[in-house]
């Protein structure tokens, strides 16, 4: 789509954080509260007495009310005011035509209006206006009006400050992350800070440069949604070859701004017209071609809304407040675009390719609540320090894959499995001759073994290994499939993240961690690299001389069970931290904004909850 320039947010450029509104809000406090009610208001119900209603709302607020959101926040601070915001002097319009007006424009932020009860409250209003009241409900409908609004605006400022959704909920459970929500403060300072409603109300608004990027896209879609787009037929042409349907290409990517306003049509692809559509290719992760092809043509008549939805989407995950922040040296993994980047002092200094957990078309059975729920082999979202990197690494095959993939094999054939796959086998910690096994006899209820991969080439975790903390088990590493990486959806793993140059990565972590060039060719050699120095020669004959004493000291029985590469562990000082991130739609370094696949299905659960009100 669109290029987008960097430039500050025009609609936070100057925004005030909240408690510092709070002393200028409390001084405005009686001039606002002076605002008389309408005209249309005084002639409707020209028996109105605020004093009586401050009297009739302060014994319903004492009173015990319905269950509602914030129920403590929003009673706790109308005993200490004792008067309504919205409706004091009957209606203040002013006021509430101005927060009404945010919750109308809230499709801007990706949420839709009926998340603040937006059609609910303006028909109670109608009603008042249209003069539907009687007298005696008059008091109870603006009770209730009032509460309708403070509950909205506190979920208003919930909303942008925080995200509108529980990440957890909307990733289907498959969220590790420590996350910030509204406390009581926030939502105290939210309703003193309602007293200046306009002011209120922007400085809610995130305050991030990629978030304002995205907004300024979905303005422009805005204007783009009722235009009727022409379905493109499927169609094969090459570059230099005529065809009547490509003035639809054309126009179809005049607007989605890949070619120039002033672009012709033309019915020939030309060399200008092809790199229009490699430039839409590349925003949309399709390879580029010098010819058309289905796969292009199928997302070129993708409409209007499918950006509105993926934008929507990712501006709530721009509100959840994750913790830890992030830090100016990081390596954040984005599942949905297949890609690790390390930064070091905010700069990009390593990225490149990764395959991540494996995935699954939701059928009813992972729906919970309306929401779908992470499929079993997804990579989690979490962040964690990298903390231990493992040279040689061994893999100790999880029960489960165990149990599911490697009992049938190993019931056909045990030692050809065992062998071809450089495996060996403990029970009880102690390691066991492989062909006393009949594993026909194991139930499948209860392995009493554990199978562990030994290093090398052939290891499916390749030579190297990067752990940090995390409940799942789950690890960035080597591949001994390195043709993974030229597959485009690339969601092949149990929940690791695989990595296409992992010790380009390594290189990067060592640097981190000031490790000087012989301790980093010294890493190079345990996993098979060649040495480039003299003393690289010396470690490695080193190396190889106790490697030969060890096993002359070996019994024959040892021997047996002797493996020669062995896991080499390296602690980090320096802990690296790392951010697995979920990102359908991103802004790029030269500002174009990209849109990838739902490979995990999330969105649709955003875009859900966002909807409608809770």
């Amino acid at each position: 789509m669109n290029r987008i320039h960097f430039k500050e947010p025009w609609h936070t450029a100057k925004c005030f954080i909240l408690p510092l509104l709070l002393a200028i809000t409390l001084l405005a406090c009686k001039q606002i509260r002076s605002e008389r009610e309408p005209n249309w208001f005084k002639q409707n119900y020209a028996t109105f007495n605020n004093k009586e209603y401050i009297e009739y709302f302060t014994q319903r607020v004492n009173d015990s009310m319905p269950d509602m959101p914030y129920l403590n926040i929003i009673q706790d601070y109308y005993k200490e005011n004792a008067a309504p915001i919205w409706t004091y002097n009957g209606f203040q319009e002013h006021k509430i035509d101005t927060l009404l007006h945010y919750f109308d424009l809230s499709w801007q932020h990706g949420i839709g209006c009926n998340y603040f009860q937006y059609d609910s409250i303006a028909s109670l209003i109608a009603g008042l206006r249209e003069n539907r009241i009687g007298d005696g409900d008059l008091m109870s409908t603006l009770f209730h009006l009032e509460m309708m609004l403070t509950e909205n605006y506190l979920r208003y400022a919930n909303a942008l400050a925080f995200g509108a959704t529980d990440p957890k909920v909307v990733n289907g459970g498959n969220w590790l992350y420590e996350t910030q929500y509204a406390d009581s403060l926030f939502l105290h300072n939210a309703l003193v800070s309602s007293e200046n409603t306009p002011k209120s109300l922007r400085v809610m608004q995130p305050n991030m440069e990629l978030y304002a990027l995205l907004q300024e896209e979905l303005f422009r879609l805005h204007e783009l949604k009722d235009t009727a787009f022409t379905r493109i037929p499927q169609i094969r042409v090459r570059q230099g070859e005529a065809n009547r349907h490509l003035p639809k290409i054309c126009q179809r990517l005049r607007l989605t701004g890949e070619l120039p306003e002033t672009f012709p049509d033309t019915t020939l692809l030309t060399s200008e017209l092809i790199a229009g559509i490699n430039l839409f290719r590349s925003d949309n992760a399709i390879p580029e071609s010098d010819s058309l092809d289905k796969e292009t043509i199928e997302k070129l008549n993708r409409p209007i809304a499918y950006y509105q939805n993926r934008i929507a989407a990712n501006l709530e995950r721009l509100r959840w407040k994750v913790i830890p922040e992030k830090g100016e040296n990081r390596i954040e993994v984005n599942l949905p675009d297949f890609t690790l980047q390390a930064f070091v002092s905010d700069t990009v200094a390593f990225k490149t390719n990764i395959c991540c957990g494996r995935t699954q078309a939701p059928g009813e059975g992972r729906k919970r609540n309306g929401m779908i729920m992470a499929y079993k082999a997804e990579t989690p979202l979490l962040h964690s320090n990298i903390n231990r990197i493992i040279l040689n690494p061994e893999w100790n095959i999880p029960y489960d894959i165990l149990k599911n993939e490697y009992l049938p094999k190993l019931r056909k054939n045990n030692m050809a499995v065992i062998k071809r796959e450089h495996l060996y086998v403990m029970r009880g910690g102690k390691q066991v001759v492989p062909d006393s096994i009949d594993w026909n006899k194991v139930s499948s209820n209860n392995i009493p073994y554990r199978l562990i991969q030994s290093s090398g080439r052939y290891n499916a975790l390749g030579r190297i290994k990067f752990d940090f903390p995390n409940s799942e088990s789950v690890y960035l590493h080597d591949t001994n499939n390195k043709g993974a990486f030229k597959r485009r959806k690339r969601t092949f793993s149990h929940g690791c993240v695989r990595v296409e140059n992992p010790f380009a990565l390594a290189h990067v972590i060592y640097k981190f961690n000031d490790f000087d060039t012989l301790t980093i060719e010294q890493y190079g050699i345990i996993v098979g690299d060649a040495p480039t120095t003299e003393k690289g020669e010396k470690f490695l004959e080193d190396m190889q001389k106790r490697d030969s004493i060890r096993y002359e000291r070996l019994t024959d029985s040892e021997r047996m069970f002797y493996r020669k590469l062995k896991p080499t562990g390296i602690t980090l000082k320096k802990k690296m931290p790392l951010y697995i991130e979920y990102y359908t739609c991103f802004v790029r370094e030269d500002g174009r904004i990209q849109y990838r696949e739902d490979i995990y299905y999330k969105d649709s659960n955003i875009l859900k909850k966002t909807a409608n009100t809770p």
